[in-house]
């Protein structure tokens, strides 16, 4: 009887022309834009020579840092040159723009400073949280006793984990905003999910009335439509990321076994995201249970930075960092980004259990509202 009820399902899940155009169809178009829009933008935006202030009161634990700023490099030049200046000398250089950003070190941390939102600004804060890490670690395995000091260097390869993050050495900006937009498709998601609550109330449409006349537990059908709509969406999803591959030209990186996992842990939480503003809103109609969901989404990918908002992902990276992590297409997107370009994956372990713990809530929720449906009459 499952295997009947998920196969009678997914038939009617495909002859959704609406749905399949705007989780599938949609997103092919809008990377096509994209790729007209930031194709060359690599090309543009190539990393020139400049440069980034040194406000040092540790002098030994500047010149560590220097020592790795030097290594990131375009081809065989470096990037970034550092300058040691004072702090109100790196105050007014950089409100001059005679410096890309300036990096404050004591002896208890280190802060980057920029005016504006740019690749080389970007490549900054990335490179500071690839080398706070890596400290971390050096500061972890010296004190467990498990490396010897002389062994640290080896043991966490530090030489190379600037230019080998990716497998390629270079940042992709391009690719950036193609994972932003992946993360709004994965996010989309929710319109089956919504698609599912819709069809399964029977206050709400015929298909409804049908479902809960029907001499099976409401709990096996609703996993059912649930395990449908994740079968075909996560085929989408599939097939939209081998499109950008391949016709696009899109660099994810070699992880696919990574890419894969968060996009499929992705849909989930949108298909139960989806199925909870059904459940949550049932008295309204489902074109508006619909903009809601859409509003919801194009709010988190502002924020994820896909609409030229670098600069507010930026300062919520830095100032807020609760609110990326509570928005699910940052989450996506930062994963996609940090298996493209970080070398360590602690932070996008971190991302996959706040999309896990999303998608665990939302499925409760939704169990807790399923549960205690009643109707007077049908």
């Amino acid at each position: 009887m499952f295997v009947r009820l998920f196969i009678y399902r997914l038939k009617v899940l495909l002859r959704n022309r609406s749905l399949l155009f705007w989780t599938f169809a949609f997103p092919i178009v809008l990377g096509l834009l994209f790729n007209l829009a930031f194709g060359n933008l690599d090309d543009i935006l190539a990393l020139e020579t400049s440069t980034v202030g040194i406000v040092a009161t540790d002098q030994s634990k500047a010149d560590q840092f220097e020592a790795v700023l030097k290594q990131v490099k375009n081809e065989d030049e470096v990037v970034f040159k550092g300058k040691e200046l004072s702090k109100k000398e790196a105050k007014a250089q950089l409100s001059d723009d005679k410096i890309s950003g300036y990096f404050e070190i004591d002896a208890k941390k280190i802060e980057l400073f920029v005016s504006k939102s740019g690749t080389q600004q970007t490549v900054l804060k990335e490179l500071l949280n690839q080398y706070l890490q890596n400290t971390d670690k050096v500061e972890n395995l010296m004190a467990s006793g498990a490396v010897q000091p002389q062994a640290i260097e080896q043991a966490l390869e530090q030489k190379n984990f600037v230019q080998d993050g990716n497998g390629t050495g270079n940042f992709n900006l391009k690719s950036f905003y193609f994972f932003t937009l992946v993360g709004m498709t994965v996010m989309y998601g929710f319109m089956w999910g919504l698609r599912n609550a819709n069809d399964q109330q029977a206050n709400q449409s015929p298909e409804g009335m049908r479902l809960c006349l029907i001499p099976r537990n409401k709990l096996l059908v609703s996993f059912t439509n649930m395990l449908a709509s994740f079968f075909l969406f996560v085929a989408q999803v599939i097939l939209i990321l081998m499109f950008y591959r391949f016709v696009y030209q899109v660099e994810f990186g070699d992880h696919w076994n990574y890419i894969l996992l968060v996009c499929g842990l992705g849909a989930f939480t949108a298909i139960s995201f989806g199925t909870l503003i059904g459940n949550a809103f049932s008295k309204l109609d489902f074109q508006q249970k619909i903009s809601i969901g859409i509003s919801i989404s194009m709010i988190m990918s502002f924020l994820a930075g896909m609409m030229g908002s670098q600069s507010i992902k930026y300062w919520i990276d830095v100032h807020v960092p609760l609110l990326g992590r509570i928005n699910i297409v940052n989450l996506i997107s930062e994963s996609l980004y940090q298996l493209f370009y970080y070398q360590s994956l602690d932070s996008f372990y971190i991302n996959l259990i706040w999309l896990a713990g999303f998608g665990l809530l939302f499925v409760i929720v939704n169990y807790s509202f399923e549960r205690k449906v009643q109707y007077d009459h049908l």
